[in-house]
């Protein structure tokens, strides 16, 4: 059974697709479950309360979509941390109190999109979050997962051997699906089998497990793949800055 994760519906503000039309999406593409995670900026206890009724209305034995929300801290940038499976709203300040109301409220806890806050997280996230995005396919790593956010995760393994390596969508736009996907057993229950390991992530171009292994040879061939990849995205960043300067400094007839 596949899935996605890091899904953004029209509970957040900048998201496109109805619930109802994530669960066409969803059914489309064979998929089992939808992980949502919308901005939890964006809703209140009410508005959470109906977005949990939402999903289970739209949810039967095809597709399951799975209440979930984005958190982001004051004075740490670039770090959202989402929790999936919630049964429960919450409003954390803190990273650590995300940690103590997810607990017991969700069914997993994420460190999303680590090349944001550069990879660098507070002790209390590593040692509480069960899982690490290392493919996010929003950003820069649409075609590849980012090597980085997978040496993050093995160094973090290597004292907590239950974290996990996930790819998600982050996805606010169905007609872009950028099919980055998570494989469980068939029955299974998806946010279970993600925390004990069972699962393998699938993107466009490559597959690998929970503890994100690659070997010495697709490791190395990962790395040069990402190099040539962002250089060539660089170029065209640098590209589309030129021309809009161009065109603001250009004289207006």
């Amino acid at each position: 059974m596949r899935g996605a994760i890091h899904v953004h519906s029209t509970y957040s503000r900048d998201g496109r697709d109805s619930l109802p039309a994530l669960r066409e999406f969803g059914l489309a593409r064979r998929l089992g479950f939808i992980g949502l995670t919308d901005h939890a900026e964006d809703l209140d206890p009410a508005a959470f309360a109906e977005f949990q009724r939402e999903c289970a209305e739209q949810s039967d034995e095809r597709l399951r979509l799975i209440p979930g929300l984005e958190f982001r801290f004051a004075g740490l940038k670039g770090m959202h941390l989402l929790a999936l499976g919630l049964t429960r709203w919450i409003a954390p300040a803190t990273p650590e109190e995300f940690f103590d109301m997810a607990a017991g409220s969700c069914g997993l806890t994420i460190a999303a999109h680590p090349i944001y806050p550069r990879y660098a997280y507070p002790e209390v996230v590593l040692s509480r979050v069960d899982a690490i995005e290392v493919w996010n396919a929003a950003y820069n790593t649409r075609f590849l997962p980012d090597p980085r956010a997978m040496q993050l995760l093995r160094r973090l393994r290597q004292r907590r051997p239950e974290v996990v390596a996930v790819v998600g969508l982050d996805q606010h736009d169905a007609r872009n699906d950028r099919e980055t996907r998570i494989e469980v057993p068939d029955g299974a229950d998806p946010l279970a089998a993600v925390r004990a390991g069972s699962f393998r992530n699938v993107g466009r171009t490559m597959q690998f497990g929970a503890d994100a292994e690659l070997g010495a040879i697709r490791g190395a061939g990962l790395w040069a793949a990402r190099a040539v990849l962002d250089g060539v995205e660089g170029v065209q960043e640098r590209s589309v800055r030129w021309l809009a300067e161009r065109r603001r400094q250009a004289p207006r007839s």
